[in-house]
């Protein structure tokens, strides 16, 4: 029975650990403009983390999340923290208030921290400059001999940045590998937002294990972390810029001073010191497409691709839809691409296309496919040859434009009853439809006809009854005609979600309005769209509704991960027009992608 017990006191204990959820800072008292860390670490898995609001301070990076599993004795624990890097903006007492987290369904929070600021005490030069030398290009480091600590890091910790590609062409992709070399503890780290002037920019996903490796720099071994891998795609032609990245450290260094103990005898005296370093920016040269020799169908793909055109049926009947499909597939800015020019016949009604993106960014480029499928509806019957589609791209590795041609798609429409020979829909006419030509052709009537006296009055008639009750059938009617649409007009939620696509439709034309004005209000009028789509279609409110939630929200309703996808990558360029603008997309092409994640989510909602 004790045993019983003290198992139970020991799982208790393990349940209550696992739950553990703490806030805490590198220093509660700052000077004003010093910089300082925030982390929420959590033992344990848990869901929907809400940071606390920190406008009192600025935003340097953040949240960065790590996440920390393993198995000691064979016993399972694992973490997760988010940091922050804030810098303190303001003279007085703050407080970080309370961060929330969801774990097995109960939410757990943190405690507030106070924080206090003052102001930055004046620092007194040195007698010798010499000796404190302020050197730009090498890590600032607090305590301790300055110069010999600073020189000693800068040899044992430095970034680099590595571009595969220095010399390119517009819409040819380059990756940029931001790589960390160091022999020495890091502690602690935050890193800056970087803004790619220029470049459509997308990062990629990094194992950590798989992305450390060791090298070997003037006899001495590193330890060489991959930090960050972006694909670039340049915008625009001249000499373009790609950022240094910047961290501040926390690590670990040895103290050169006399032992105070046997255990600094035998381990060594440590210190932590806080230092900035930074990688080295990098120039890329983008070439302009050659104007020579280039394509009439050309719309800007640089790559490698192929074309494949194919329709879901041959042979249909007059009315019956037709899907054909165009697929460009390979290796490029695929994502960046515009529909081939398509004519069908005029015998054929068609409709805009259904965009479909399977497309996968690498260290390797894009690759994928892009298809647009659309629906044409035959109204005659006959033998149709639709034209040959073209597509025409860039190839860098050849310095030349190539053009690709799909095999042209033979239809065959066949008559359906009630059809002439001509292949054109028959339907009888009616007899009022026959006009009179002149006075000598008319219907002959065969029926029997209708007599009455003469003397017969019109109120005693059935059409005088019929006339009597007319108007009270039609105010009955109107009557209800009105309260089912004040029913309708009650239902908000519903009126909301029909309602929907029209009024993004209406925000689309407002953005279309702008395309030849400024950026900045053609992507508020496309997130206004988006945003408000979403918010009828879901009836949320729109003070309600973030980013998180809409991802909860379209994971709960089983939308599919590519559209998730290109909503998130929209929603994304829209916030990222205001701090960057000319590295997203073109306007005609949000317009059209935007027009397209609306459809896609009608589809799946």
């Amino acid at each position: 029975m004790r045993l019983l017990h003290t198992i139970s006191l020991v799982l208790l204990s393990a349940s209550l650990l696992a739950q553990t959820f703490v806030a805490r800072v590198n220093k509660t008292e700052l000077s004003l403009g010093e910089n300082f860390q925030l982390v929420f670490e959590l033992q344990g898995d848990g869901s929907k983390f809400s940071p606390p609001p920190l406008a009192d301070f600025m935003l340097l990076s953040g949240p960065n999340k790590a996440s920390n599993m393993q198995w000691v004795n064979g016993s399972f624990s694992s973490s997760v923290s988010y940091s922050y890097m804030l810098r303190a903006v303001g003279i007085g007492a703050f407080e970080i208030g309370a961060a929330s987290i969801q774990v097995d369904g109960k939410e757990l929070k943190t405690d507030p921290i106070p924080i206090t600021v003052g102001r930055a005490q004046a620092r007194t030069a040195p007698a010798n400059p010499s000796q404190n030398p302020r050197n730009p290009s090498r890590p600032d480091v607090q305590g301790g001999n300055e110069e010999q600590l600073s020189d000693e890091i800068s040899a044992n910790i430095f970034m680099k940045l590595f571009v595969n590609k220095k010399d390119v062409f517009v819409g040819e992709q380059l990756l940029a590998s931001y790589k960390l070399y160091l022999n020495v503890n890091v502690l602690d780290y935050g890193f800056n937002n970087l803004v790619f002037n220029g470049f459509y920019a997308e990062d990629l996903k990094l194992d950590g294990n798989a992305n450390v490796t060791t090298e070997v720099i003037n006899g001495k071994q590193f330890q060489v972390h991959t930090l960050k891998q972006t694909l670039l795609t340049p915008q625009k032609s001249g000499s373009l810029e790609i950022p240094s990245l910047e961290s501040e450290m926390v690590i670990r260094v040895r103290q050169e001073r006399r032992a105070r103990s046997l255990f600094d005898q035998v381990f060594g005296n440590y210190k932590n010191a806080k230092i900035n370093i930074s990688s080295n920016p990098e120039k890329v040269n983008v070439k302009a497409l050659p104007r020579a020799d280039q394509p009439g169908d050309f719309t800007g793909a640089v790559g490698n691709f192929t074309l494949k055109v194919n329709a879901d049926h041959n042979e249909v009947s007059i009315n019956e839809a037709i899907n054909v499909t165009i697929e460009v597939a390979g290796n490029g800015n695929l994502e960046l691409i515009s529909p081939p020019t398509v004519e069908f016949p005029s015998d054929f009604e068609s409709y805009d296309p259904k965009v479909k993106n399977n497309v996968t960014p690498s260290a390797a480029g894009s690759r994928g496919s892009k298809s647009y499928e659309y629906v044409i509806i035959p109204r005659f019957a006959g033998e149709y040859t639709l034209k040959p589609i073209t597509f025409s791209y860039f190839d860098p590795a050849a310095n030349a434009y190539k053009r690709l041609t799909a095999d042209p798609l033979k239809l065959r429409i066949a008559q359906t009853e009630g059809e002439n020979e001509s292949g054109i829909a028959y339907v009888a006419p009616k007899k009022e439809d026959v006009q009179i030509i002149g006075k000598d052709i008319r219907y002959i009537h065969t029926d029997d006809p209708i007599l009455k006296r003469s003397e017969e009055r019109f109120c005693s008639s059935t059409l005088f009854y019929i006339l009597m009750v007319l108007p009270f059938a039609g105010m009955g009617a109107a009557l209800f005609g009105v309260s089912f649409y004040r029913a309708q007009q009650n239902d908000t939620t519903s009126l909301k979600s029909r309602r929907a696509k029209g009024l993004a439709k209406k925000h689309l034309a407002q953005a279309r309005k702008l395309v030849t004005g400024e950026d900045a209000a053609f992507y508020e009028a496309i997130s206004s769209a988006l945003f408000g789509y979403i918010s009828d279609k879901l009836a949320i409110p729109r003070s309600a509704l973030n980013r998180e939630r809409i991802e909860e929200e379209l994971r709960a309703r089983a939308v599919a991960d590519v559209v998730q996808s290109d909503l998130k990558k929209a929603l994304d360029e829209c916030e990222m027009v205001r701090f960057a603008p000319g590295i997203v997309r073109g306007k005609q092409e949000m317009l059209n992608a935007s027009a397209n994640i609306i459809e896609a989510l009608e589809d799946e909602l």
